[in-house]
């Protein structure tokens, strides 16, 4: 912070004008300011802020004071920049008395990190002051407040003070914006005085005064009431009307001032009048000097050949010119804001644009001759000579002002010859950064080339720029040998750099050991990093850097502080790309908390500005967050499909580890309770190449981490093993406790599901503590049914009950918390995992909090669970009752009519019994729903009572397989057949078979009662039976194609078309024996059982086959 640049112009009280009137009214106010600890003064350009508070001062001066002027630019706003200019401020390096004050500050280098601190140590500092010398009163005076008052930081800080600040210190804020500084609390304790427009407006009596001290031999009343009138008081306006009315005598008529409501308007008409009181010479030089924000005696002489300033100037403030004189060494002047823009007003009128370009270019060489470097980009980009200001870049290593005025540059780099461009590091980074992203590999080989330029001119900064582009594109696809390769050439030994530069490469060696994995090593050079003396374009990617870093070891907290600070660079707010950045590692660092309340409109910003300027990078991760958003809502189908939106976009640019990675989850989030085992040959496909890869950034462990969950769920328990526990030891080598914890709450389900109870409680206990210490609220290799089973566990156990349940919370509204947390204490161990996969399976994020379910299989024999847990066969009281329940589970959705239900089971009964043997089964099955914890009665009962009849409702409380199976009936063809939608229809498929467990009601004594209802069911399994299969022929999947048709054949022994489809795939494969062998026993099946003739297509099948041969 001190190697900051310091302009002492803003730093010095500007002198009060001659012409400046003492009223009664500014006499009260300067007796109002006396005891204040604060002061406001508040109002537009033009109405005597400054004079005001100069003035007091001025009476002040025979009192033991002294008064820390500090003039705010819009480059204040930079938090660094502030501070160094309110260090210098209050405590001068010219002042001896302030030496030891100033060495504090200095020796103190951990607050060049914690700007706040920096204010905190100013504070301690004036309070060793005010106990040597506590009746010298201090003013520390922040003149143009309205320039940094946006900044949220700045006005903390000053709040800060008045707080803090010892009794003998006052703050003046002399502010154009209308927002209150400090708080109404501090309002109410401190004694703040606040000055607005109508304290600082002049009244009649005074403009008479005014007029007479300015040399108006008798002051009008009507022309004061005239200048009041039109001015409201304005002090700005007061003195040029003024010099209007003294040029035109009382003649008030001919100031025409109709329709100049506006202040500027006004200021502009009023000071073409006062203009013309100086010659047309005069008028050129004030014009030319207005393009200077304030200016000395050689900066008027060198820039814009004006050599006798001093005289010009006199003259100028005799007419009653908005000119400030600045005291100091050198003088310097300033022009009222609101004079400099008519005096920018009149320059463009008289001058050709290329003129004043020219003053321009003059100006920008000035500056960078004396490092002015910020006035100098100032007029860089006004000059429009491109090979001035590229000589002068190339000469002062100042590319960073102009970086992101591509336009321009490319301009630039069309006007020098290739050859210069190749040899100059400088021009040729332009040339890299300028070029398409479809061109990235020639990108890639001209910053080698920059490298390389920069390491034989020992000209690190420029290494330093180029490498920081290689790192966004090696970032981009995971190349972790590329930043290896990059940051090698780098040398070791730098103290021949200066202490900014050498602070800033310490970026490159955090990059450096982020591709060794080494995350504990670059955090510490992370912190070693001195924040406040990076570049702001360093800042940025220091902190995305850290972020990284933070995520990595699991240290959240500092990973959001950085984009937190990143977000606010101010460099950067207005810089969609950047802040695209900006809000992805904030986003990863939010979705890794389980923090998600911003995510949905960060998510769409950052996918919005990947679409927009083409960055496949932000679209990938963007994607890839918005899936893991997607699936801890519950919307498990939306996230695979984001999922596999990611994998499209970082295949495009070439990142196979991120896009394997996301297939990887993918398959974990696809996997159903109870579906069938995966095949995991793809699978450990995707390992090996995220394995050949390097990703780096925890990628490798927390993908070895889901391919162990989904050998869990698919019954590999060695493989599930191997990977997690493989995991695990490289997580802990690599301190990534977060990757860590993940692993381990998947290994100790794996351990319980296989009956390793032991381990199982070792790594859940392990799991659990680790979470609760680090706040873990999500996790890289999420999988919801291993972190509820775990957490059911974890309550059960009594291991971090608290934070068990506030994980749950994460997930879960608090009723469902509530319900789970009791139902994990009660349930019997060994049903746990049948449970948690039940209530997961059928849990819908949108749908009313359910605290029980029932799910149900009516496809072979009928089954009936209750929160997961099977009503056992003994407890039927009949089979009357049991068969009642199925009948009622078949029809639900409907209303059934207990007159109707009544004459079906009962029969042989009068209409008086019937209904009394309904009531008593009703009774019974009311009981047994009851004790599996089922809702019987009231608005939410399963088996619902009307006065029309019994219903169970088809809502979020029933899983019934037969709906299933014609809801995917429906969906499959609902849907035009395409190449695109056909893996679709088969996985639609599969899953109608895995539904299809046997004939409706199998074995029930009423399956008599659903025979049509049977037969339809099983005609349309055997049409799907037929189109999977077609589906595995053509894919040449021959061996699932015949376990299909088979299964068919067992379900239907005499369907003709399937048996014609099983014959015609034997002899495709050339399996003459077992055509044959199928065709006669199916032919003697139907002859013989139903004395039906076999099907002309079947013989003519085998026939053909045979003539072939």
């Amino acid at each position: 912070m001190d190697n900051i640049p310091v302009l002492k112009s803003k730093l010095i009280m500007p002198e009060l004008s001659g012409s400046f009137l003492l009223t009664d009214r500014l006499t009260r106010l300067h007796e109002n300011m006396k005891s204040c600890r604060a002061v406001t003064v508040c109002a537009p350009a033009g109405y005597g802020k400054t004079t005001l508070v100069v003035s007091y001062f001025n009476r002040q001066a025979a009192m033991p004071s002294r008064v820390c002027w500090y003039r705010l630019d819009p480059e204040d706003k930079n938090l660094p920049v502030f501070i160094a200019h309110l260090k210098e401020a209050v405590f001068p390096a010219e002042t001896a008395e302030f030496s030891e004050s100033r060495k504090a500050l200095f020796d103190n280098s951990g607050m060049q990190l914690q700007p706040h601190n920096t204010i905190s140590m100013i504070c301690h500092e004036m309070w060793a002051h005010h106990s040597k010398a506590g009746h010298i009163r201090t003013y520390i005076v922040l003149d143009d407040f309205q320039n940094v008052v946006q900044v949220q930081d700045i006005c903390d800080m000053i709040r800060y003070m008045l707080d803090n600040l010892p009794p003998s210190c006052a703050i003046f804020i002399l502010n154009r914006a209308n927002l209150n500084v400090f708080t109404e609390k501090q309002k109410l304790e401190k004694k703040i005085l606040e000055i607005g427009t109508d304290g600082l407006a002049f009244n009649n009596a005074e403009i008479k005064d005014l007029m007479l001290s300015m040399g108006q031999i008798a002051a009008d009343r009507k022309v004061a009431g005239f200048i009041e009138k039109n001015t409201e008081g304005w002090i700005a306006g007061i003195i040029i009307l003024c010099q209007a009315v003294k040029s035109k005598g009382s003649d008030t008529a001919s100031i025409e001032l109709a329709k100049l409501g506006h202040e500027d308007a006004l200021f502009r008409y009023m000071s073409m009048e006062v203009l013309k009181s100086v010659d047309n010479v005069t008028q050129d030089a004030l014009a030319r000097l207005a393009l200077l924000q304030d200016f000395s005696e050689s900066e008027a002489s060198e820039i814009l050949e004006i050599n006798d300033i001093k005289s010009l100037i006199e003259q100028c403030m005799g007419f009653g010119m908005f000119i400030q004189r600045i005291p100091g060494d050198p003088v310097v002047y300033r022009f009222h804001s609101l004079f400099r823009e008519f005096l920018l007003y009149i320059l463009k009128d008289r001058y050709y644009e290329g003129q004043i370009a020219g003053l321009h270019l003059q100006a920008a060489q000035y500056y960078m001759r004396h490092a002015t470097y910020g006035r100098a980009a100032e007029h860089m980009a006004k000059c429009g000579d491109s090979a001035s200001v590229m000589d002068m870049v190339t000469k002062e290593g100042f590319n960073k002002f102009m970086i992101g005025e591509t336009g321009q540059l490319k301009m630039w780099l069309d006007l020098l010859p290739e050859d210069m461009i190749r040899s100059n590091p400088v021009l040729l980074l332009f040339k890299a950064q300028l070029m398409p992203n479809n061109r990235q590999i020639e990108m890639v080989d001209t910053l080698k080339e920059v490298l390389n330029l920069s390491l034989q001119n020992n000209n690190l900064a420029i290494y330093y720029d180029a490498a920081s582009v290689l790192i966004y594109i090696f970032m981009c696809s995971n190349n972790m040998k590329g930043l290896l390769e990059m940051t090698e050439g780098l040398p070791k030994q730098r103290q021949k750099v200066s202490v900014e530069l050498r602070n800033t490469l310490i970026v490159l060696d955090m990059v450096h050991s982020i591709g060794e994995e080494q995350f504990s090593m670059a955090e510490a050079q992370s912190e070693s990093i001195i924040y406040t003396l990076l570049p702001e374009d360093s800042k940025w990617l220091y902190l995305i850097l850290s972020c990284i870093i933070y995520y990595c070891l699991g240290k959240l907290d500092n990973g959001k502080r950085c984009m937190e600070t990143a977000l606010i660079l101010d460099k950067f707010k207005n810089i969609e790309p950047s802040r695209g950045f900006i809000l992805l590692f904030l986003s990863i660092i939010l979705s890794l908390k389980n923090q998600r309340e911003c995510l949905p409109s960060y998510i769409a910003e950052i996918l919005a500005i990947g679409e927009k300027y083409d960055y496949e990078y932000l679209s990938a991760h963007g994607r890839r967050l918005a899936a893991f958003e997607r699936y801890l809502s519950f919307e498990g189908e939306a996230s695979v499909e984001m999922l596999d939106h990611a994998v499209f976009n970082f295949r495009r640019i070439n990142n196979k580890a991120m896009a394997a990675a996301c297939r990887l989850l993918r398959r974990l989030w696809a996997i159903r309770y109870n579906s069938p085992v995966l095949d995991l040959d793809e699978a450990r496909e995707d390992l090996e190449v995220i394995r050949e890869e390097c990703p780096g950034m925890m990628v490798y462990e927390y993908s070895l981490s889901v391919l162990g969950a989904i050998a869990r769920e698919s019954g590999d328990f060695n493989l599930a093993e191997y990977c997690l526990l493989s995991s695990i030891k490289e997580a802990k080598a690599k301190k990534g406790y977060q990757v860590l914890c993940g692993s381990c709450f998947h290994i100790a389900k794996l351990y319980f599901a296989g009956g390793g109870t032991e381990k199982g409680h070792y790594y859940l206990k392990q799991a659990m503590e680790l979470a609760e210490s680090n706040r873990y609220f999500m996790f890289w290799d999420i999988h919801i049914p291993t972190v509820v089973e775990m957490t059911l566990r974890s309550i059960r156990y009594g291991y971090c009950t608290g934070y068990a349940e506030e994980l749950l919370s994460k997930f879960y509204g608090s009723k469902t918390v509530k319900y789970l947390s009791e139902k994990a204490k009660a349930i019997d161990e060994s049903r746990i995992e049948a449970f948690v996969g039940d209530f997961v399976s059928t849990y819908k994020a949108d749908s009313s909090e359910q605290l029980y379910f029932v799910k149900s299989s009516l496809f072979g024999k009928p089954e009936i669970s209750v929160n997961g847990i099977k009503v056992s066969d003994a407890e039927w009281k009949t089979k009357k009752v049991r068969g009642f329940l199925e009948y009622l589970l078949l029809n639900s959705g409907n209303t059934m009519s207990k007159e109707v239900l009544a004459e079906t089971f009962w029969p042989g009964s009068d209409s008086k019994s019937a209904i009394a043997s309904q009531r008593t089964a009703l009774y019974h099955l009311r009981k047994i729903l009851s004790k599996y914890n089922a809702e019987v009665t009231g608005s939410n009962a399963f088996i619902y009572e009307t006065p029309e009849g019994l219903q169970i409702r088809k809502n979020d409380i029933l899983d019934l397989d037969i709906h299933e199976f014609l809801r995917l009936h429906s969906e499959l063809f609902s849907n035009i057949v395409t190449s695109q939608t056909e893996q679709r229809q088969a996985d639609i498929l599969e899953r109608m078979i895995y539904v299809y467990k046997g004939d409706l009601m199998e074995g029930s004594d009423y399956g008599d009662l659903v025979f049509y209802e049977r037969e339809r069911l099983k005609s349309i399994f055997m049409e799907v039976c037929l189109n999977l299969g077609s589906i595995y022929i053509k894919r040449g999947e021959l061996r699932r194609a015949e376990e299909i048709l088979r299964r068919a054949l067992a379900a239907e022994p005499y369907n003709e078309n399937i048996c014609l489809e099983l014959l015609k795939l034997y002899m495709s494969q050339g399996r003459k024996s077992k055509s044959v062998k199928l065709y006669y026993s199916f032919k003697k099946r139907l002859e013989q059982e139903l004395d039906i003739k076999v099907d002309r297509r079947l013989t003519e099948v085998i026939q053909s086959k045979r003539l072939e041969k």
